[in-house]
């Protein structure tokens, strides 16, 4: 198996990992919002903008790996804003799902070299895109253990105790 092979293997089963720990999300818990109890955002999100997230790291990921092999300069797009209409499980799993199609693609015309090509970021090191897709694998799957955690929070009666 080539090593696109194997990138793309584990970037479904992190993505199936992901979409299992949405099955039968209702609506109260994808908007629901953990308490803060501490200075990270992220551990603020609720299922909804956990998903939002997911789908512009993985736009923003293959739009630099995409520019680099291109042969085009590396740019950082301002963060985007999740459109309003956007707020329910069903849109935002397809979300999700569209933000995949480009780096299907792009990966079917990868080889195994263009995955070790380094890639300037703006901090002066590189990462190539091998370390890209790692990253959005492990993504997928940080996220699934946090949409299971938040739904077992929602679950939980006001008390704190199951």
């Amino acid at each position: 198996m080539s090593a696109i092979d194997n990138i793309k293997h584990e970037l479904d089963e992190a993505r199936t990992e992901l979409l299992e720990a949405l099955d039968g999300v209702t609506q109260a818990e994808f908007e629901h919002k953990p308490p803060r109890d501490n200075d990270t955002d992220e551990d603020h999100w609720s299922i909804l903008e956990v998903l939002w997230h997911v789908g512009v790291t993985e736009d923003r990921f293959r739009r630099t790996i995409d520019q680099a092999l291109g042969g085009r300069e590396v740019t950082t797009d301002p963060p985007r804003e999740r459109p309003a209409h956007l707020e329910t499980p069903a849109l935002l799993i397809e979300w999700i799902n569209q933000a995949r199609r480009p780096t299907e693609a792009m990966l079917r015309h990868m080889s195994d070299e263009d995955l070790q090509v380094e890639i300037p970021r703006p901090d002066g090191s590189t990462r190539t895109p091998q370390r890209y897709l790692e990253i959005l694998v492990s993504h997928d799957r940080d996220h699934a253990g946090q949409v299971r955690a938040l739904r077992e929070m929602e679950a939980m009666p006001s008390g704190g105790e199951a």
